[in-house]
């Protein structure tokens, strides 16, 4: 009979262990003011997801948020909120009250649900959700967490872990995106802008995340910014490095970086300290039929895990990949900053100032030039229907190759961004006396406007081509196709 027992004690561990998923892992204190993550735990318990976040020091009193960010698929690339490569987000904010019990708000993917499945106790934040509210998951699933106190949302929070995500099974700590490590510094020269004077740059790419740190001469913390000398920047990002996709390109000409992604953060009193990032908007219908529409997604928690942050001369940045289109961090960089007094008076610092850095050298990578002999053709001066008044007096046309790529140049009389004259470039690539394609652009209402027009497949169509001119004074730079192929305007 003894012996019956203990077997019967022994099958039982046995069986309690096979159940148990609890993991734990610590994160390094210090690196953050408020609420201070220490130790981040999950549980599966009697079929819920149970998630305690151990904070350095006490919660009691103290108003707190923060979002749980769930992925229970295990697949990066499906995800509730845009880049995230998670099908949940759990938000909370706790607001403490006198003489009375917090306020607790609790959403789940926007959706309010109970406010008891979160609990304060001392340091530690408790989280109970049901796995019936999270698709009927089976408990294996990856997780990050995040603490802040702001309100609505936050620049700056601590993450646990501090990078990849966490299994709720094993307790490994994996990235979300392939490894690659690449990067480089710049410095530049000080005292070319008088507000938004950049000194260095310095990206780099790791643990699936570009970290980009820009130091300037002057403190750019907003209490130190006069009121409207807000300091706006816009981070150019050519991630396929190809000139012939993007929404624009980086104003330098010839054009050679194609944008696929702009980070612009503001910094000062008027427009505020805010960051986001503008990308093409692949829900548009729009950009189904060949004109390019852009929309912007916002840095910070809850809306994903992208983080902004000022402090005295410095602006650290740190964007995940799922955020870039899950590139694998090979990319070229140009950053502008300018304050938009500055602006009106053309006062703008750019590193580098002629190239882009390229994040797998660590050098920067040169502007495209005639390998060539150019082709030069002039035009006389004032034989135009408006004399030149409206931007239509062409004066030059220059042509010439590099390599493959098809470089052009065209002078006016007078160009301004009012002008609204239209000039049309029609290429016959077999030379058989008909035009297969044309590059149509104009400047209206102060914008630059570019789109190619041609056969493709036996039907006509059109496709958005801003991003392959530049105006720089009197003249238009373009930069065509690849191998005398105009498809591939359509095939992008």
């Amino acid at each position: 009979m003894n012996q019956i027992k203990i077997l019967l004690l022994v099958t039982t561990i046995m069986l309690w262990i096979g159940c148990a998923s609890a993991t734990t892992i610590t994160d390094p204190t210090e690196d953050f003011y408020f609420p201070d993550i220490k130790e981040l735990s999950t549980d599966i318990v009697n079929g819920n997801l149970e998630i305690v976040i151990t904070c350095k020091d006490s919660l009691i009193g103290e108003d707190i948020s923060g979002a749980v960010f769930i992925d229970t698929d295990q697949d990066h690339t499906t995800a509730y909120a845009k880049g995230t490569g998670v099908d949940y987000v759990y938000q909370y904010s706790v607001m403490s009250i006198i003489y009375s019990d917090p306020i607790k708000s609790v959403t789940l993917n926007d959706d309010m649900i109970d406010e008891n499945t979160l609990y304060i106790e001392g340091n530690r934040i408790i989280i109970t959700i049901s796995l019936n509210m999270l698709g009927n998951d089976d408990g294996n699933m990856d997780v990050f967490v995040a603490t802040h106190t702001q309100i609505v949302k936050a620049l700056d929070f601590d993450r646990a872990p501090d990078f990849g995500v966490l299994n709720t099974v094993d307790g490994s700590v994996q990235e979300q995106f392939p490894t690659y490590i690449g990067g480089g510094t710049l410095t530049d020269n000080t005292g070319d802008a008088e507000i938004a004077d950049i000194r260095e740059l310095d990206a780099k790419v790791e643990n699936g995340r570009l970290k980009i740190e820009i130091t300037y001469s002057n403190n750019v913390e907003p209490e130190y910014l006069s009121y409207g000398d807000d300091n706006n920047v816009w981070i150019y990002l050519d991630m396929d490095q190809k000139l012939a996709t993007g929404f624009t390109n980086t104003e330098q000409a010839p054009p050679t970086f194609g944008v696929d992604y702009r980070i612009e953060y503001t910094i000062g009193n008027i427009l505020g300290t805010d960051a986001s990032i503008k990308m093409i908007d692949t829900d548009s219908d729009l950009t189904l039929t060949g004109y390019t529409q852009t929309t912007g997604i916002p840095i910070g928690v809850p809306y994903n895990d992208a983080s902004f942050r000022v402090n005295e001369n410095k602006v650290y940045l740190d964007i995940p990949l799922g955020l870039l289109g899950y590139d694998e961090g090979n990319m070229d960089i140009v950053v502008d900053s300018f304050t938009v007094g500055g602006l009106m008076n053309s006062e703008m610092d750019r590193i580098p100032e002629q190239g882009a850095l390229d994040t797998d050298t660590g050098s920067i990578k040169t502007l495209l030039s005639c390998v060539d002999q150019k082709v030069i053709m002039s035009d006389p001066a004032g034989d135009s229907m408006g004399f030149g008044v409206d931007g239509d007096d062409i004066t030059s046309f220059d042509a010439c190759y590099s390599g493959s790529t098809l470089l052009l140049t065209v002078g006016y009389t007078e160009l301004e961004l009012d002008d609204g004259a239209i000039t049309t470039i029609s290429f016959d690539t077999d030379q058989n006396g008909y035009s297969e394609c044309m590059f149509v652009y104009a400047l209206y209402n102060g914008k630059l406007g570019a789109n190619m027009f041609g056969e493709y497949g036996g039907k006509y169509g059109v496709r958005e081509a801003t991003h392959l001119i530049t105006m720089k004074g009197k003249k238009m730079y373009m930069r065509l196709w690849h191998s005398r192929v105009y498809s591939l305007f359509f095939d992008l």
